[in-house]
């Protein structure tokens, strides 16, 4: 199976951006260029494993995060992103989200 690197380097961009990093800056923690890190979140070259692992380390993310879309979300890595954008969002935002979430999933057990 090939892995679309476009979906892989949109995932890195995401997280990064949530842990309000630049380019120059995730790209100076695991020692590339930040041309090589432009590169792989447009996805036009792939990564090294240890590249792979490095940028998981900074990013507080599992591989599994950095490859969603790749394979099927699984309930830890839902969890992880949400907890990422909540850091972002205002009590009253937060308290929103989770009635949302409650709405569907009563709506789930409603229909089944």
């Amino acid at each position: 199976m090939m892995l679309n690197l476009k979906i892989i380097g949109n995932n890195i961009k995401k997280f990064r951006k949530a842990k309000g990093f630049t380019q120059a800056q995730l790209a100076e923690m695991i020692d590339i260029s930040t041309i090589h890190m432009s590169h792989l979140e447009t996805g036009s070259v792939s990564m090294s494993l240890e590249c792979l692992v490095k940028i998981c380390d900074c990013l507080d993310v599992t591989p599994d995060d950095l490859l969603l879309g790749e394979y099927k979300l699984n309930s830890m890595s839902a969890a992880k992103q949400l907890i990422c954008i909540m850091e972002y969002l205002t009590a009253d935002e937060r308290k929103t989200l989770i009635d949302f979430a409650e709405l569907l999933k009563n709506n789930k057990i409603n229909r089944d």
